[in-house]
């Protein structure tokens, strides 16, 4: 076969500029975004590692959870790299590993400063020992589900652990990590037309993210459980039959810690299956009623399970009322204490707002670690304001996009819930629960940048 010469073709042929068709991928000649993290990642690791060993000298650590601590920085390698392979362009295995290396440090001063963990590792002390025989009927002591859900789980880590109580500090932070990766790979399945960058180096470094949830406690559980109601909910957004699965296993681990936020969960997806546009499979419009109404059952369960940890005669207002009371009287004492922006009305919710997510102020700080969480508080303030037109832009696409009216709804509901604190440490910590919805509405792109990535059909 002979070449055609290129003087041969059609003057029009010859004259018309060539245009590269856009790829689905970023140009990746310089290697991936955030290459550095890979280096740094095994760096953060290794010094955790190395803290790890010789925390026993000193009593800071033991051995034992020195040695899971190694076996998960090992065999999260694989598990690494295959996920890097669903965000293309982006160097995920190392951020999630600089992301591992800080939880690992994070532990430690955190198992410093374990009073809050101490009875949860007594008391699980005693039922590992109940276990072990198989007596899995036992009495926690506390009620469950709540409290005694927490006692109850620690046992069963205990069980693994030999009641060594660093080692059960390390599994907890732990799962505290894996909630945080399974929350990036919600966003990756909810908005898969969105670069996942910005959300992924936001969540896996947000400072109350890394320390809160690296102890025994409610925290780590409660971030491990509503992440994989956040995966669930994501997958059911997008069609996923499988997504019903995870969320009902992710609720259930909610609602047995905290069954008010299993509520919240549930109205949240409720919202984003009504905002969801028709499609096919669970999308479509028989589909979503039927999810709506197994929702609003087990929401039903998850209200009476409310009302049974509040004491309180329905969720009517009055209940509310009573339960917002019951909390607000139960945080504020101690130095931290302030007076509670209780959300009464519509008129006081930007208030109320305002001081879940951005306080305290730093005229409000008496210490330094309340001051730590005033600039947090700050830098998450400036980060929402700026976030405001990419959230008016996103209304374009939310209907398609659904998991953002799940953010949103999920992250309103709860301001209304908490707003009844009264303690600035108390609510410096229970906001880790709704943080990686609220990085959802920051991450979100602005309106340039959509029409840029429609051009160039760019990556993750």
């Amino acid at each position: 076969m002979t070449e055609t010469p290129a003087s041969s073709a059609p003057p029009a042929a010859r004259d018309r500029p060539v245009i590269p068709r856009p790829s689905s991928r970023a140009d990746h000649r310089f290697g991936p975004r955030l290459g550095w993290t890979s280096a740094a990642g095994w760096i953060v690791c290794g010094l955790a590692l190395l803290a790890y060993a010789a925390g026993p000298v000193v009593g800071r650590s033991s051995l034992f959870g020195a040695a899971i601590a190694l076996v998960a920085v090992i065999g999260s390698a694989p598990v690494f790299s295959r996920i890097s392979g669903r965000f293309p362009g982006i160097e995920m295995a190392g951020l999630m590993r600089l992301s591992l290396g800080l939880k690992l440090l994070a532990t430690l001063p955190r198992f410093e400063g374990r009073e809050d963990s101490v009875d949860y590792y007594r008391v699980g002390s005693v039922l590992a020992d109940s276990f072990r025989r198989l007596d899995f009927v036992v009495d926690t002591g506390r009620e469950i589900p709540g409290t005694g859900s927490v006692r109850y789980f620690t046992g069963l880590v205990e069980v693994f652990t030999f009641e060594d109580e660093f080692a059960t500090f390390v599994v907890f932070s732990l799962l505290g990590f894996i909630g945080l990766v399974t929350f990036v790979l919600a966003f990756r399945v909810a908005m898969p037309n969105v670069d996942t960058t910005r959300y992924a180096v936001l969540l896996l470094f947000w400072p109350s993210l890394v320390y809160w949830p690296s102890s025994i406690g409610k925290e780590s559980l409660m971030l491990f459980a509503l992440a994989f109601v956040a995966f669930g909910s994501a997958s059911v957004l997008r069609g996923r039959r499988h997504g019903l699965v995870v969320t009902v296993l992710g609720l259930l681990g909610v609602g047995l810690v905290r069954p008010h936020v299993a509520l919240i969960a549930v109205t949240a997806l409720i919202v984003a299956l009504i905002v969801r546009a028709p499609g096919r499979g669970l999308t479509s419009s028989v589909a979503r009623a039927l999810l709506i109404v197994g929702l609003i059952v087990g929401g039903s369960v998850a209200s009476d399970l409310t009302e049974a940890l509040f004491d309180i005669d329905g969720l009517n207002p009055t209940g509310l009322a009573a339960a917002l009371d019951l909390v607000n009287s139960r945080s504020s004492q101690g130095g931290s204490s302030f007076a509670a922006a209780r959300i009464d009305g519509i008129s006081e919710y930007p208030w109320g707002f305002v001081t879940v997510l951005f306080r305290p102020f730093p005229n409000e700080v008496s210490s330094l670690p309340m001051l730590a969480t005033s600039i947090e508080a700050l830098v998450l303030a400036g980060l929402v304001v700026a976030a405001v037109p990419r959230l008016l832009a996103s209304l374009r696409t939310v209907r398609d996009e659904a998991y953002i009216a799940y953010a949103v709804a999920f992250t309103t509901v709860f301001v209304y819930l908490f707003s009844a604190l009264g303690n600035f440490g108390i609510l410096a910590r229970q906001r880790a629960m709704t943080m990686p919805l609220v990085l959802v509405i920051v991450a979100l792109p602005t309106a340039k940048e959509r029409v840029r990535r429609r051009r160039i059909g760019d990556g993750p």
